[in-house]
């Protein structure tokens, strides 16, 4: 377990015969024979989730020629014609290349992001009670999700759909250790980002993310990460359906947000364009939830308005959107 948390021993571990083959089959046993809380479990899970790190960046592995064959694809469409309207940026579903076949019988580095180890890191997540497994469960798939090519994305889709992980992820962020609960929001911000998966994850995760929005003490060190972790979540399951805001967006969640920017505590990537300190840089609901608030920050709508040549049925009953603007006012 040391020895995987450094650089040189995670590369040397991965290429020893037979390492990776042991660990996952004894954990799986232990597994299988109801023994989630031993601490061998603990130790091999750590270790899984170690070797994990940078998986797609540092192993060669069945989507790394994939992931170039994507980017071709991607240029080739980008360079037709002289005006193109996508952006410079290759989303994560539209690669436009079919997801590999996995090994029947996985060997040595490929156990790491096989759908056996993903079983078996969602069984854990069912029996263990233990806060560290718990933690190493969630942080191997957070790692297996981390990256911005075809393993983030297909990896993604196996936990959220084939295997429908998101309930059991979802009950980390009700957990008692704060580190627990930082692993299982930053996987579901690396989810968040498929727009495949949205849908799904906004009927089975978007309550728990909203409820640790609005209610998350501050007094823990992993308060500012879990908060960051969550408002992207929050802001890429709402851009792609704005009106899951009439349900979700509180006035505690709208002020907890306007107190993490205020103090300081909140990420970069929290505020692409959804929350924000400043006005101009950050606004979550002032410009890109329009269909909220409408084009004009200052109009928080009541009842039925015109905007952008829709007709919008109904809005917020009383002012958690009003508050939230003159919070802004004050910046």
């Amino acid at each position: 377990r040391n020895l995987s948390s450094a650089d040189m021993g995670r590369q040397t571990m991965r290429n020893y015969p037979g390492l990776i083959d042991s660990v996952m089959t004894y954990t799986q046993n232990c597994v299988a024979s109801s023994r989630p809380d031993d601490k061998s479990v603990e130790n091999c899970i750590c270790i899984l989730h170690n070797l994990s790190y940078r998986l797609d960046a540092e192993v060669p592995n069945k989507y790394t020629q994939l992931n170039h064959m994507a980017r071709s694809v991607y240029m080739d469409k980008t360079l037709t014609g002289c005006f193109n309207s996508r952006s410079g940026k290759m989303e994560n579903d539209e690669y436009g290349v079919p997801l590999p076949e996995e090994d029947f019988k996985p060997k040595g580095p490929s156990w790491l992001y096989h759908s056996d180890a993903i079983r078996t890191y969602l069984s854990l997540m069912d029996q263990s009670k233990k806060d560290a497994t718990l933690e190493a469960c969630a942080g191997a798939l957070q790692n297996l999700t981390a990256s911005r090519g075809l393993m983030s994305n297909a990896m993604s889709q196996m936990i959220g759909l084939k295997e429908k992980g998101l309930p059991r992820i979802a009950r980390l962020l009700q957990s008692n250790s704060s580190e627990v609960v930082r692993s299982g929001a930053s996987l579901l911000s690396n989810m968040s980002r498929h727009p495949v998966l949205h849908k799904t994850m906004a009927h089975q995760v978007l309550p728990d993310v909203s409820r640790l929005l609005s209610f998350q003490s501050g007094n823990t060190s992993s308060y500012g990460e879990i908060m960051t972790s969550a408002c992207y979540t929050l802001r890429n399951l709402i851009m792609s359906n704005p009106h899951l805001g009439k349900s979700y967006l509180s006035s505690n969640l709208l002020n907890n947000v306007v107190s993490l920017c205020r103090n300081g505590q909140a990420e970069p990537r929290a505020f692409p364009a959804p929350f924000g300190a400043r006005l101009e840089h950050y606004s979550f609901p002032i410009k890109e939830l329009g269909v909220l608030v409408g084009r004009n920050p200052q109009h928080c709508f009541l009842g039925n308005r015109q905007d952008g040549g829709k007709s919008i049925q109904g809005g917020f009953a009383e002012g958690p959107l009003e508050t939230f603007w003159l919070n802004f006012r004050n910046f």
